[in-house]
């Protein structure tokens, strides 16, 4: 089971150095400490971009100790532009294992990856992206922060 847990981590840093090289943009918007409500939507927005190319898109969330749930269900809605192509997702967001076991990294706050898209982009395009909770809870309690991180992926094709 150890080897498991080696694995999947080294995967993970693995997959994180190798994006944070090509980082274009990395964000978060802080959610209120009583809980994020179901109406407040978190905007993002992603200048234009300088290189063609493809690029992957991650959703990032940090919790604390008084998220109740196994997971979260996010609405995702972007937009590129100056094309104004729509893209919209459903991202459920496996943050504990049956057991209860937390899937985040950290002690008592936990940071989670979840990925979102595969784009291909070109030179000037920009994102506007909004993200809320999709929970029957209207006010969700410990998330903290949401965060978007962008990055240029040139090996990966682009699909979503």
């Amino acid at each position: 089971m150890r080897n498991k847990q080696f694995i999947a981590l080294l995967i993970a840093v693995c997959g994180w150095v190798g994006c944070n090289n090509k980082m274009v943009y990395h964000h978060y918007e802080h959610v209120p400490t009583f809980g994020w409500e179901k109406n407040d939507t978190l905007y993002f927005s992603i200048p234009p971009i300088k290189a063609s190319g493809n690029y992957h898109e991650e959703v990032e969330l940090r919790t604390d100790e008084s998220f109740p749930f196994l997971g979260l269900t996010l609405l995702v809605e972007q937009t590129v532009w100056p094309k104004g192509e729509h893209h919209h997702y459903t991202l459920n967001c496996s943050m504990a294992d049956k057991n209860g076991n937390i899937k985040g990294r950290g002690i008592s706050c936990y940071q989670y990856e979840f990925p979102l898209a595969d784009l291909h982009l070109q030179e000037g395009d920009s994102l506007q992206i909004a993200i809320i909770h999709n929970m029957k809870r209207e006010i969700m309690p410990g998330i903290t922060d949401v965060g978007i991180s962008f990055c240029f992926s040139p090996h990966q094709s682009a699909g979503r």
